[in-house]
């Protein structure tokens, strides 16, 4: 690691350490501003230290390769969503190697040389807002926790915008004025969404309506539309 970036890791360090002695709101606002520059420098030149170090040593065992994290579980409370990130041993790493930064809907986290690997997790797009010096990460036992302060007291459906779109486009479309309209539009889209078995059953019960009208009995209501 240069010099340049270990002169920097210990000015975030002791920056961070201000941010969360100060009492002024102004000059909160104005460490934590300088606290995200520096924090972006920070990863740039992390980029730049991994770009030149692998191609350094001759032996293929000394390589780092780069994983992208895809996989973590999450959960929430008033104030934050708590991202959950396994990786075995990473409490064995030094302070320095795990680094987060956090912009208004975004982040991103490093796990530097874990195991020969350099571990990222980028999400670009929240589901909603954070605050950006209330976020912070933790390190336990073969994990890394990723909390992301809400910026306003809300339940998140999902952690990405992303995600919060596909969950509702596949909500069921109902009329809460006409009670029928409903029935009728979530027979459909059991239909469309069962197997052949649940389609079959549905076959069979929307004949056994059709033959209860044409006797003059009544029928399912809706069941003729699906």
């Amino acid at each position: 690691m240069s010099n340049k970036l270990e002169e920097l890791l210990k000015d975030v360090a002791e920056l961070r350490t201000l941010a969360a002695t100060s009492t002024r709101k102004r000059v909160q606002d104005i460490l934590a501003d300088e606290l995200r520059k520096m924090e972006q420098e920070v990863t740039k030149l992390q980029e730049e230290v991994l770009k030149t170090e692998p191609a350094k040593p001759k032996d293929i065992t000394n390589k780092i390769y780069n994983v992208k994290i895809r996989n973590y579980s999450w959960d929430q409370s008033d104030k934050f969503v708590k991202l959950y990130i396994s990786l075995k041993n990473v409490q064995s790493l030094p302070k320095e190697k795990i680094i987060s930064s956090f912009e208004e809907k975004s982040f991103n986290l490093m796990v530097q040389e874990l195991d020969g690997k350099n571990h990222h997790l980028t999400i670009a797009n929240l589901a909603s807002k954070i605050k950006i010096d209330a976020s912070y990460h933790k390190v336990k036992t073969d994990m890394v926790v990723v909390f992301l302060a809400k910026a306003e007291a809300k339940k998140w459906g999902a952690v990405t915008a992303e995600e919060v779109q596909i969950l509702e486009a596949r909500k069921p479309k109902g009329n809460s004025d006409d009670p029928s309209a409903g029935m009728m539009d979530l027979m459909k889209q059991m239909y469309l969404d069962g197997d052949d078995k649940m389609k079959q059953m549905m076959n069979k019960t929307w004949y056994e309506s059709q033959q209860k009208t044409l006797r003059g009995d009544p029928g399912m209501p809706g069941l003729d539309d699906v």
